[in-house]
């Protein structure tokens, strides 16, 4: 049988869960089943089987173990309690079309048992990435401000997955500069592993002072250990650049509007303050490695 299939996925649930070895002879997915549900019974066993990432089952393998899924309960006497409960879990895009290839009776029964969930926000992803740094770092080795920031960087996508990855690559960053502490710039360095967000010729496409508020930004947070930093402090950085550069700079309302276009290029990020800060201000932070920024628009600058 096809590694990875529902088959072998069954064969590998009825060896882990109820401890049976399956015989050699060939049995078919549906017989697996029926083998499930009578293993239950005889060991007196309730199951909840959730099934991830349905939709890459059903372009492999089409309405078939869906269809046996579903259909598992009709073979059962009604005076026998039913003992395998089933979830599962599409995933949007994808899951439409999935549904699509499904046999009508089978869409119809999923149809009437449908609960959609929403994206992960960054204040979800937050406390997922607090549980699982607990179980696989040491105590206080990720930085609360590395979290943060993994989590608004993930929170784009609400994805949860991105956001474990995004701090398993800053552990193995923060491994390699032997740094006793996962900081915002190993989440930076990661996020450009996984999901390059700024690139040489995006910065080059950049007005002059758009390049001057993306290094004042770049320059504050690679001399912080902090995820973001106030606009007014950028602002002030931003001025300072001009005297170095001998350019003008521009009004405080320019500089707001360049940060919008910025963000919403995905060449920054900004935020507004939670509590902690005095008042409501814009928090500045970026997607990549500070010292990269720094470097590529300096290179610009100077060139």
């Amino acid at each position: 049988r096809e590694e990875g299939s529902f088959y072998s996925a069954l064969k590998t649930l009825i060896k882990r869960s109820l401890g049976e070895e399956i015989p050699e002879r060939g049995y078919s997915a549906e017989e697996l089943l029926e083998m499930l549900v009578e293993l239950l019974e005889k060991h007196g066993f309730y199951m909840l089987l959730a099934l991830d990432e349905v939709e890459v089952l059903v372009r492999k393998e089409g309405s078939d173990p869906l269809f046996n899924l579903t259909r598992l309960g009709e073979k059962i006497p009604l005076e026998r309690p039913r003992r395998l409960a089933l979830i599962f879990i599409f995933r949007e895009p994808e899951c439409e079309d999935a549904l699509a290839c499904l046999d009508p009776s089978t869409r119809s029964t999923l149809g009437h048992n449908t609960v959609k969930l929403g994206k992960y926000t960054p204040a979800q992803l937050k406390r997922i990435l607090q549980y699982r740094v607990e179980e696989a770092f040491k105590e206080d080795a990720v930085l609360p401000e590395a979290l943060e920031l993994a989590a608004d960087l993930a929170g784009e996508y609400g994805d949860a997955r991105f956001a474990i990855e995004l701090v398993l690559l800053a552990g193995k960053q923060a491994d390699i500069e032997r740094s006793p502490k996962v900081l915002p710039e190993h989440v930076r360095a990661a996020q450009l592993h996984v999901n390059p967000a700024i690139r040489r010729e995006h910065l080059k496409a950049l007005t002059l002072h758009e390049k001057l508020l993306l290094l004042a930004a770049a320059r504050l947070l690679q001399s912080s250990d902090s995820a973001y930093v106030s606009f007014g402090e950028v602002e002030r950085e931003y001025q300072a650049a001009c005297e170095e550069y001998r350019e003008n700079p521009r009004r405080h309302t320019q500089l707001w509007k360049y940060v919008r276009a910025l963000s919403a290029s995905g060449l920054l990020n900004a935020k507004t303050s939670g509590r902690g800060l005095r008042g409501r201000t814009t928090l500045i932070g970026l997607p990549a490695p500070s010292s990269l920024v720094r470097r590529q628009i300096e290179g610009l600058l100077e060139g």
